[in-house]
């Protein structure tokens, strides 16, 4: 390969928790590599057309420290502690690190008398994660150092108990109680995310499918967000708003249900190859009751596939949302598929692709929207 052909490096995470398999990716230009002692010899590999790979355990510290114990008193934090869940170390004092100190630790209990106990790991440290470098034929952003790939990954790992880290009180109140019908009369004929993170979705989603499969699209709009190939997919579409299903061409069937209001999809059981629910899953009210009933809809080997990024409408989300890192957003849905019953549980990053120069809010951020997908499929 042409050196000059390499306008980006992908850098890989693969490793597994107990529950899934996970792969997290970064793209980088490759000065970010050059400029590093540490990673330019593996750079120049890569520049030559090869991979390479690299010891990720450097970079994944701290490691191998004990719980720290902490009184909550004289502490400001905030009001809402979730166990299970990361913060930033700086918030509890100079114990953990400096107030400024960024990097999350987790909450592994809080005690009736105040006393938390903190995992300082990094979220990593326990995994045996493998770091690939290899050319990548999208463009990355601008300014991104190859440590970045580090920050988030591992907090989608499930916590000991789910329910207590994402399931809290008002988790699933959100700010405006509105009725769904009423927001979504007005259609939103629409894009909700850039044309490279589209791009990299519907490669996924091409991965998932074969020819002539059933697929519902969960939520839908006017784009299912799927590849030309493979051919012949049957798409029904299950939406808010018959004038943007209308708009939508993939569509075969089309069917107006708010899933707050009902969360039983009307579709027999095992109907369906797989199921996709894209940039949406945010605004479910009662996630467990449809995303169980998506597990009865769905044949045995059956894939669902929940895919986000990090835009969404504040007013209209869980409380939740909000309150997560984007990583452990994986974690809340990794969940939800998990307590159901889905196996061959999987979760998938990518982050650092160059938005489009001729995007709208390319002043805004340079870099594409990232994605986030946490899939399984129905047992045979």
């Amino acid at each position: 390969m042409d050196a000059t052909a390499v306008v980006a490096i992908e850098a890989r995470l693969e490793w597994h928790s107990d529950q899934a398999a996970h792969v997290d990716r970064l793209l980088v230009r490759p000065p970010a590599l050059q400029a590093d002692d540490r990673w330019r010899a593996a750079g120049e590999d890569v520049l030559r057309g090869d991979t390479a790979a690299l010891d990720p355990a450097p970079l994944c510290q701290p490691c191998g420290q004990p719980n720290l114990a902490l009184a909550r008193a004289g502490l400001r934090l905030p009001a809402e502690l979730a166990v299970g869940r990361h913060y930033p170390r700086g918030i509890f004092g100079r114990a953990p690190g400096s107030p400024r100190d960024m990097r999350p630790v987790r909450l592994a209990e809080l005690a009736d008398d105040g006393t938390l106990q903190l995992d300082p790991n990094h979220p990593l440290a326990a995994a045996q994660a493998r770091m690939i470098l290899a050319p990548a034929a999208a463009p990355a952003a601008p300014a991104l150092r190859l440590e970045e790939l580090f920050a988030g990954p591992g907090m989608q790992r499930l916590p000991a108990a789910p329910a207590l880290a994402y399931f809290t009180p008002g988790a699933f109140d959100r700010s405006d109680a509105a009725s769904d019908i009423a927001f979504y009369a007005r259609p939103r004929l629409t894009q909700h995310l850039d044309a490279r993170c589209r791009a990299e979705l519907a490669a996924l989603y091409g991965r998932l499918l074969q020819p002539g499969m059933r697929v519902l699209d969960l939520m839908a709009g006017v784009d299912s967000h799927l590849p030309p190939a493979p051919a012949g997919l049957e798409v029904a579409g299950l939406g808010m708003n018959a004038e943007e299903l209308a708009a939508n061409p993939r569509l075969t069937e089309r069917v107006v249900q708010d899933l707050n209001a009902s969360a039983v999809l009307p579709w027999p059981d095992a109907g369906f190859d797989a199921v996709l629910n894209t940039a949406s899953i945010e605004y479910l009210l009662r996630p467990a009751a449809v995303v169980a009933d998506v597990l009865r809809v769905l044949r045995p080997g059956g894939v669902f596939a929940v895919a986000f990024s990090d835009r969404w409408f504040p007013t209209r989300a869980i409380a939740v949302w909000s309150r997560l890192h984007a990583f452990e957003r994986m974690g809340l849905v990794l969940s939800l598929l998990y307590q159901a019953g889905f196996t061959d549980l999987h979760t998938e990053s990518l982050r650092g692709a160059a938005r489009p120069a001729d995007d709208r809010y390319i002043t805004v951020r340079d870099f594409a929207d990232p994605l986030f997908v946490v899939r399984g499929r129905k047992r045979d």
